[in-house]
């Protein structure tokens, strides 16, 4: 936190002005921490203040005197750097051997100092157990309770906890402001499970059903040709038996040979495509899947009716 960072600024400067704590600067340094500290003060007539505070800073690492310290407070005020500027002025006061005249400069602008230093306090949810920042410095639990004291500017709370979004807010923060963050944290939406959705039903028995009826249907009019050619067979055979004696017949008699032997053979023929589509039918019926679930369109029944014609056999219908 700066805070703890700032106190143990002021208490390095406090030790350093201890009499006899560190090892007396050299002359050197004297010399060169005195140069530094009148850069510093040419830097702050013409309010460079970066300038100026480099200059001090300087001045403080190689004689870490009252006069540099307080010339560095002021420089950090000019920047905006008001927590660090009060830091600085405490090692002079708390010094054990500041000079009366010092101390009570540094007194002065820091009670001065101390009105303008902004603070904010936090509005936690209950129970609250996670993690709170102002910019990039943590926040401990005990320091949540008491206002936080902050330099003045653009400030960023952030807030995050286990199973809730990260909470932040950004606003600007005048010098002398007391305020209030209230954080508020939402739970992190629970994923929604999307169910699979479920596989189309296959209906590959439909079309093999089909297939099985045209198959049937294709064997019955094969039957039915069968059958209707192999009694118009037998009837011309009766003919030729009263119109040709023992088997000898006239030329005259030729057609009604031809006649029954095309019969005959149609019959034949009939009956192979009747015992084949008999036979494929059946087997496709008895293999194929079951349609329970088919919707009432795929349910619909299957129209068919056989076709006969010269030299030609099949079905005509709706499927």
């Amino acid at each position: 936190m700066r805070l703890r960072r700032l106190f143990c600024i002021a208490a390095l400067g406090v030790f350093a002005l201890s009499p006899g704590a560190l090892a007396k600067p050299s002359r050197a340094d004297m010399a060169e921490a005195k140069k530094a500290a009148s850069a510093g003060k040419k830097a702050e007539a013409k309010k460079d203040w970066e300038a100026a505070r480099e200059a001090y800073q300087r001045a403080v690492e190689l004689n870490d005197t009252p006069a540099a310290r307080i010339g560095l407070a002021r420089a950090e005020e000019k920047l905006g750097h008001l927590l660090e500027a009060a830091e600085h002025l405490r090692g002079v006061i708390q010094a054990p051997a500041v000079k009366w005249n010092d101390k009570r400069t540094a007194t002065t602008r820091l009670a001065a100092l101390e009105k303008r230093i902004p603070t904010l306090s936090f509005e936690l949810p209950g129970g609250f157990e996670g993690e709170l920042h102002v910019d990039d410095e943590l926040i401990e639990p005990d320091e949540r309770r008491q206002p936080v004291a902050v330099n003045p500017g653009s400030r960023k709370v952030r807030a995050t906890a286990e199973g809730f979004l990260p909470f932040s807010e950004t606003f600007e923060l005048a010098e002398g402001e007391n305020k209030t963050i209230t954080v508020l944290l939402t739970e992190k939406p629970v994923p929604v499970r999307r169910e699979p959705k479920p596989e189309p039903v296959k209906r590959s028995g439909s079309g093999q059903k089909t297939l099985g009826y045209v198959s049937l249907a294709v064997g019955g009019a094969g039957l039915v040709v069968g059958t209707a050619m192999g009694l118009a067979a037998r009837s011309t055979r009766s003919e030729l038996d009263s119109a040709c004696p023992n088997d000898r017949c006239s030329a005259s008699e030729r057609d009604l040979y031809d006649k029954g032997k095309t019969q005959a053979s149609w019959s034949t023929a009939g009956f192979i495509v009747g015992g084949v589509g008999l036979s494929l039918g059946t087997v496709l019926l008895l293999t194929a899947g079951d349609d329970a679930e088919k919707s009432p369109a795929d349910q619909a029944k299957v129209r068919w009716q056989p076709v006969l014609g010269p030299g030609h056999v099949g079905v005509h219908g709706n499927f």
